[in-house]
């Protein structure tokens, strides 16, 4: 057989790549959603290809031309790209139950493709592409296995948006400790592109109006083979994935992930909607996640919780306190009783005694631990117990045959991938003894809780333990109004709300602006697979009895949510469905009194609307009612609220 001569093996080559298919197009299951991925020159540089994308929905772009690629120490995955092959376009399309969350029953239903490309050392790399009716997502997977660890360096993800548009988003967390907890303000519809005030960029998610179409930008699937990871921009609409900050100062690892093959990182996601109430309605962080890894969740409960260290932090060391607050609980009808920290130097009885009692009144406990996150050498105790898996399921081991429910595991302070793997490391051996659980000082959820059901909530909220200083009660109409749209879209949110009294922090009352109405709404606004209500019992008690018996009753985990109206920052109506009955929670975030507007037309018309609305003042409760089938008009207060419920049909 003849050698091919150099010049015919240089043709060939050039044939082959003229050959190579420069575009691929995913749509979704409804084709009004499509991404294409190109192959294409990078700007200024001739000799250079690169991997970008684009999206566009109902032929308008929401997403512009942005970079892919990603850089390992050892193969750089980003230039130069040789593409393989594409699997057949795949239809998902399955349906799961959650125990929590803003709708239970769930349907994951999109199309899939893997593109395969190699780089110049013909080192593999895929891109997996899901289109969703509601959202793109895609992630990267290095295939191969063996056992040696690799390290990320860089990825190249971005996000251009549109510069005629908002945005709504959160700063990454960044203060004088250097332990983010995803507890800053949003900034309200700044122009796309503004960049970050701290410098150390944005916490996911991100939401976008441009053109009326509504977009968010977040993250899903974080196991612990990756970091947890935000956004820098410059200012020119491009967004840029960034991995966790390296002075995060809990511990002193690298931020670069770092793990064997097979690997794949999270999934970048992007939710596209018409209008806000898909924007809220999306479940595509819970699709993305993999299925529960609980055979039986049935001893997983969500529930309502009294908390007493909001209006006494001192309370969880007393014996009596707590016993009161067992009974207040029993009384009003609410599953649980959180005990926060200083309970181990509990006074007057022990740990014990307490579960017994509580039990036998049918209130079941939550514990507080810290997450052990910096304090791994310390000598075993109550704050890294969590940090050692042998300590850890012996704890859990015990807290099962006490009979508590769950565990606030606190204090986790960056997003290094470390500590994120204790995340999920958690989860399991709380499982294994049937623990519920709820993070504090947390990252933002990115859907562990279908995989973990008995994750019930997570904090990565500036919530009511905030309202011990002025500002934060200042702040909080406006937050309150914001949080809806983007915080609680991704997951379950511990807020600890209703609040009708003041804390008073070091000896200091910061005074709330914040109507009773508009605190009672709360209940219905965010939603918490537990949702800890953090007023003192003597607040709650002498409420009148129509918010009284709301706050008896109202669920935490519901089969529908719908968005009456709103707008982030402004005001919210919103309507959740438990069984037949709706409860509707409304507030205003402007100092001004108005007249909030809304229908409700998933509700049959000619039902009755019971509503609990504010008085003549801020602490002052009125009662009104309204039809369905009409538009319905409720007048509140500056930063005021109302809440109430509808029979329907299921």
């Amino acid at each position: 057989m003849r050698r091919l001569s150099l010049i015919t093996l240089c043709l060939l080559c050039i044939l082959s790549a003229c050959n190579q298919p420069k575009e691929w197009v995913l749509s979704s299951p409804d084709n009004n959603l499509n991404i294409t991925v190109k192959n294409e020159v990078v700007p200024n540089n001739k000799t250079t290809t690169q991997l970008f994308y684009h999206i566009t929905y109902k032929g308008k772009e929401v997403v512009l031309l942005s970079p892919l690629g990603i850089d390992r120490e050892d193969e750089q995955f980003t230039e130069n790209l040789r593409f393989v092959s594409a699997t057949p376009e795949k239809l998902i399309d399955e349906k799961y139950t959650l125990k929590s969350g803003k709708q239970l029953e769930c349907r994951n239903h999109a199309n899939e493709t893997v593109l395969n490309f190699e780089n110049r050392n013909n080192a593999p790399v895929q891109l997996i592409v899901r289109t969703y009716n509601d959202g793109i997502a895609f992630r990267y997977h290095f295939p191969g296995k063996d056992n040696i660890p690799y390290k990320i360096i860089k990825e190249h993800t971005g996000f251009a948006m549109p510069l005629n548009g908002k945005a709504w988003i959160h700063p990454y967390d960044w203060n004088d400790r250097h332990k983010p907890s995803y507890e800053q303000y949003c900034k309200n519809e700044i122009a796309i592109g503004t960049v970050s005030p701290n410098g150390k960029g944005w916490a996911y998610p991100m939401l976008f109006q441009v053109n009326d179409v509504w977009t968010m930008i977040t993250e899903a699937v974080l196991d612990g083979t990756y970091c947890g990871t935000h956004i820098r921009n410059t200012g020119d609409g491009l967004y840029t994935v960034c991995f966790a900050e390296k002075d995060e100062v809990v511990i002193t690892d690298d931020p670069e992930p770092v793990n064997t093959l097979p690997w794949a990182t999270p999934w970048r996601v992007i939710v596209v909607s018409d209008g806000l109430q898909g924007i809220i309605g999306t479940h595509i962080v819970q699709n993305l996640n993999p299925a529960s890894k609980i055979n039986d969740p049935s001893w997983i409960q969500p529930g309502r919780s009294s908390w007493s260290w909001w209006s006494d932090g001192g309370s969880p060391r007393s014996f009596k306190k707590q016993i009161q607050y067992i009974d207040f609980t029993a009384d009003m009808g609410w599953e649980y009783t959180l005990i926060d920290a200083g309970w181990p130097h509990m006074e007057g009885g022990t740990i014990g005694e307490l579960v017994e009692y509580a039990n036998k009144k049918g209130v079941g406990v939550w514990l507080w631990y810290h997450s052990g996150a910096g304090r791994e050498n310390d000598s075993i105790g109550p704050y890294n117990l969590m940090a050692s898996p042998e300590a850890r399921k012996a704890e859990f081991k015990y807290l099962q045959k006490l009979g508590v429910k769950g565990i606030k595991v606190d204090f986790f302070d960056t997003d290094k991938q470390r500590i994120v793997k204790r995340y999920e490391e958690i989860l399991s051996d709380a499982a294994a003894h049937h623990i519920m659980v709820n993070f504090h000082g947390a990252s933002l959820p990115r859907g562990l809780e279908r995989t973990w059901p008995n994750l019930m909530t997570t904090e990565a909220i500036k919530g009511a333990e905030g309202f011990g200083r002025q500002p934060a009660c200042n702040n909080a109409p406006w937050h309150n109004t914001t949080v809806p749209f983007t915080r609680n879209v991704v997951g379950s949110m511990d807020y600890t709300p209703c609040t009708f009294s003041n804390k008073i922090r070091q000896g200091v009352e910061a005074f709330q602006v914040t109507t009773w109405g508009h605190q009672l709404a709360l209940a219905v606004v965010f939603e918490s697979g537990v949702q800890n209500f953090a007023d003192k019992a003597e607040s709650y008690m002498a409420l009148p009895d129509a918010p009284k018996e709301f706050m008896k009753k109202v669920p935490v985990a519901w089969d529908e949510t719908k968005l009456a109206a709103g707008y982030p920052g402004d005001f919210v109506v919103m309507a959740r469905r438990k069984g037949n009955t709706w409860y509707i929670g409304g507030i205003n975030g402007k100092n001004e009194a108005r007249t909030i507007e809304f229908e409700l037309p998933f509700v049959p018309a000619g039902k009755d609307i019971q509503l609990i609305t504010d008085g003549t003042d801020m602490k002052k409760f009125a009662n009104a009612k309204a039809v369905t089938g009409e538009k319905v008009s409720v007048k509140v207060l500056p930063y005021g609220g109302f809440a109430g419920t509808v029979i329907g049909d299921k």
